[in-house]
């Protein structure tokens, strides 16, 4: 008798939902979070995959998965399909278990405790939410698993917990009862400036806080002593006091609890690793761990996890050695690695985190998949259960378009012991246009290109060109001086230096259009930070002028592509004027580009004004002064202190381009910041209104239109929404892209707008036909900006519109196209060069020139991998 037809067969559709109403916009309810597949319980079969099982059957490349009771029960190729169960058939995606976050904030309505050094006593069980938003953020980026840590305001911090991120459930439903207790201890700035800059909570000083940890053992040890003794004299007599902080110490030194320790610097975290081993209590994770390969052998030899940032660094002093190559050597060392998020709010990206070793180091995709899997279960104890794909393991599955460990790919479903929390709804329409591939393209490792210097011409030969303004094709490029003067096949090779292009790809220089390296280096260090003067309204600064030249940003950015940035003051109403730079040069002169804009933050209209980054909101939209990185904001106003000519505050800013206009018509003294605005109100230079929401947007684009300013907008995550008005007024925008992986990543501007607006905008930009370009606004995550934007092209944005967003886009919106964003006779030798796809992590920048000089390819992460990397890969 043959088997019955499965009950349901459930087909991952890309079509958007209906709706009911005609509103203006697409927009998410709490019943839009509602998958439509619903298992129950029943049987379920996942049908026809692509399979990384992060386990012992590595990867399969069609392959079938039973699930029974929230079990995996089955693994291989066509599995019977039997009566009841239900097929979710996944032709053409593929299929990894669920990710494993060891180090999240999410699902908690409370993290930190800052009154005294030691809250053992505290419990993050106590405040657990599967019901906040958040946690159903995590599941649409593929977390199923996470430990929500206590803050790191103390050197021991609260009783933390590993859970299952079910969301919409019952707090008692979420803890794993087989995960070790653990607890939050930290090292560094957070605690030892916990209290500002005259703390009275001691300690003050990292000897200080060694000191506290051997003194705190030691009473636990004591503790321990006196109540065995009490209960080895048949519990006679009075019984010791009990101390429930102490108890929890003396579980630690029991091994009853894990120590999951808050760490930057690696001379604290090797503190950390010796005083373990004095005390004998297991150390769980090295959690950050930027400095993990400065002491990987050490880390391995004692078996401490590290569980890790990427590739985050100068966001604090403690920070600044921090370097995308730690994952790889660190895990060379024999240490298991992990990535983490310390998430608290958005979508968190840490599946692309996770595939920078790819690029830094070289590490297999296997390998890369393996740190938010199962290296990351074992770190938190619960590798038994979750991290890897085995019969017999919980059925915690993740079901993407594509590779997850690919730009282009995206989470469809979500599945938690069988049941599913989070399918995708595409609001926005776009999955149709998702270019995600099963396969990774192949990881060439190419070196950096080994360039001699000062030839007076050079010849990129046999190459693909991409020329942004025409199409591809293969041929040279011929730079002389500081211009390109020919392109084509069979370009002239006399009196140049030939640069072999075979089998690479040449582009001219992306372009950061918003950041401020050069102005500040480490964020928390006032010292390192010339971004914000005082006053509200000072238009006569000139960002240029303060560049710091030999800030170790500038190579870090050229190493991602970054070849050119729009450097920018911050503060008050009228910051003053933004630069466009490359990113190289050998004075401020030579880097100066020949172009200034004025810096609006612009508040009219309602909504918020610039202030803090949504990266630094607590999980009910306040500001944690407790932040885990501390780092500065740029856009935050100075407060007062010095005479200002300009009236202050975004409301007098008609009031300002009045005073502008009586001052041109008449004057009797030279007004220095009355004379630096006039070609702004004449519209000869190009003024950037900072805005947010859609009311701003509204507000800015009349204000620009009532003064016949040329304008551009920047920030404006409403800016979808207003995309009609933006094309009619042919004003651009410069956007923010989604990407991020860690802390407060990827939210919507708005509770109600869909999960993933920040990834569509700017796609639903490009269909408006609204021109738009890219910033980082973070000086160390410049880097990053071409693979942030990447995500989008899995949400709509096409390739090609992402190219021109960081090129001749960027450079037509600054009113530099005469020199910069395409390949081009006579435009400046600005040029990249990369070995692939310079949106994948597969691909490497291999070189490129800055005005017809090659760029140098050194920097601090490439000379911190070389002094360390002696140590562990040239052991033998």
């Amino acid at each position: 008798m043959k088997p019955m037809l499965p009950l349901l067969i459930v087909a991952l559709a890309s079509a958007g939902f209906a709706q009911t109403k005609p509103y203006a916009f697409p927009f998410e309810t709490e019943a839009d979070r509602k998958p439509k597949t619903k298992i129950s319980g029943r049987p379920t079969l996942i049908q026809g995959a692509k399979i990384i099982t992060s386990g012992p059957m590595g990867i399969l490349p069609e392959a079938d998965l039973m699930i029974e009771n929230g079990k995996i029960t089955a693994i291989g190729r066509n599995l019977p399909v039997t009566a009841g169960v239900l097929v979710i058939q996944a032709k053409g995606r593929v299929v990894s278990p669920g990710i494993v976050d060891t180090h999240i904030h999410r699902g908690s309505d409370a993290t930190n405790e800052g009154s005294d050094s030691i809250t053992a006593d505290c419990r993050i069980e106590d405040v657990l939410n599967l019901s906040a938003r958040n946690v159903w953020a995590a599941n649409a980026g593929g977390e199923t698993t996470g430990l929500i840590l206590h803050g790191s305001a103390n050197s021991v911090g609260g009783q933390s917990v590993v859970v299952k991120l079910k969301y919409g459930r019952p707090a008692w439903e979420g803890p794993i009862p087989e995960a070790p207790r653990q607890i939050k201890f930290a090292l560094g700035e957070n605690v030892t400036r916990s209290q500002g800059d005259t703390p009275t909570r001691w300690p003050r000083t990292r000897m200080g806080v060694q000191a506290l940890y051997r003194r705190a053992f030691t009473q636990a040890r004591e503790y321990i002593t006196e109540w065995d003794m009490w209960e080895k004299g048949s519990k006679t007599g009075k019984a010791p006091r009990r101390d429930v902080r102490l108890e929890t110490l003396a579980d630690i030194l029991k091994g009853k609890v894990w120590v999951q320790c808050h760490s930057y610097r690696a001379d604290e975290m090797l503190m950390m690793v010796r005083l373990s081993q004095e005390f004998g209590f297991k150390l769980g994770n090295l959690q950050h761990a930027l400095e993990a390969y400065k002491i990987a052998p050490e880390m391995a030899a004692g078996g401490i996890s590290a569980g890790m940032f990427v590739d985050n660094w100068s966001f604090k002093l403690e920070g600044y050695d921090g370097i995308p190559y730690n994952a790889w050597l660190t895990s060379r060392a024999g240490v298991n690695v992990s990535i983490n998020t310390d998430g608290t709010n958005g979508v968190p990206s840490l599946i692309i985190d996770a595939a920078k070793p790819m690029r830094y180091g070289g590490m297999t995709d296997e390998e890369c998949m393996k740190m938010v899997t199962i290296n990351a279960a074992k770190s938190l104890g619960v590798d038994k259960r979750v991290g890897s794909l085995e019969v017999g393991k919980d059925a915690d599955v993740v079901i993407w378009d594509g590779h997850p460990l690919s730009v282009y790919s995206k989470v469809q479903m979500t599945l938690i012991e069988g049941e599913v929390f989070f399918e995708r709804r595409d609001a926005f329409g776009v999955d149709p246009m998702s270019p995600a591939k099963q396969d990774l393209p192949v990881n060439q490792k190419r070196v950096p290109l080994a360039i001699p210097e000062f030839k007076k011409a050079y010849v990129i030969r046999g190459a693909e060109i991409y020329p942004i303004a025409s199409r591809p094709f293969k041929g040279d490029i011929r730079m002389e001086g500081e211009r390109i003067v020919a392109l084509g096949p069979n370009v002239s090779t006399r009196d140049a230096q030939v640069v072999d292009g075979k089998g690479l790809r040449v582009y001219p220089g992306f372009i950061d259009a918003g950041n401020s390296m050069g102005l500040a280096e480490i964020s928390p260090v006032s010292e390192s930070i010339d971004t914000t003067e005082l006053g509200g309204g000072q238009p006569d600064l000139i960002a240029s002028t303060a560049i710091q030249m030999q800030s170790e940003h500038f190579p870090v950015a050229r190493f991602g592509g970054m070849l050119v940035s729009m450097i920018r003051p911050a503060g008050g109403t009228v910051s003053g004027q933004a630069s466009l730079v490359s990113n190289e040069g050998w004075t401020t002169d030579d880097m100066r580009l020949g172009h200034d804009y004025l810096v609006v933050n612009f508040g009219g209209g309602g909504g918020a004004q610039f202030g803090r980054d949504d990266c630094c909101m607590d999980m009910r939209g306040g500001f944690d002064p407790l932040d885990e990185q501390g780092h500065h904001h740029e856009e935050e106003p100075m407060a007062g202190g010095a005479p200002a000519a300009l009236p202050q505050g975004t409301g007098d800013l008609d009031a300002i381009f009045q005073r502008v206009k009586d001052y041109i018509a008449k004057h009797d003294k030279t007004d220095l910041q009355m004379e630096a605005m006039i070609p702004y109100l004449k519209g000869e230079k190009i003024v950037l209104l900072r805005v947010r929401s859609a009311a701003q947007i509204r507000s800015a684009v009349a204000f620009a239109q009532k003064w016949n300013l040329k304008v551009v907008l920047s920030g404006a995550p409403d800016a979808w929404k207003e995309a009609a008005l933006l094309k009619s007024a042919n004003i651009g925008v410069i956007i923010n892209p989604a990407g991020r992986s860690t802390l407060s990543a990827n939210s919507p501007a708005n509770d109600w707008d869909p999960y993933d607006t920040p990834f569509a905008t700017p796609y639903l930009l490009s269909k408006a036909g609204v021109k738009f370009a890219f910033q980082s606004e973070d000086n160390s995550g410049s880097i990053n900006l071409p693979v942030r934007i990447g995500q989008s092209c899995a949400y709509g944005l096409s390739q090609e519109a992402a190219l021109r967003a960081l090129t001749l886009d960027a450079a037509e919106l600054l009113g530099a196209s005469k020199d910069l964003g395409s390949l081009e006779p006579n435009k400046l030798a600005t040029v990249l060069i990369t070995d692939g796809d310079p949106f994948e992590l597969t691909t490497n920048v291999v070189g490129g020139f800055i005005k017809g000089r090659p760029m140098g390819m050194v920097n601090r992460f490439t000379r911190l991998r070389d002094q360390w990397g002696r140590r562990i890969l040239n052991k033998n």
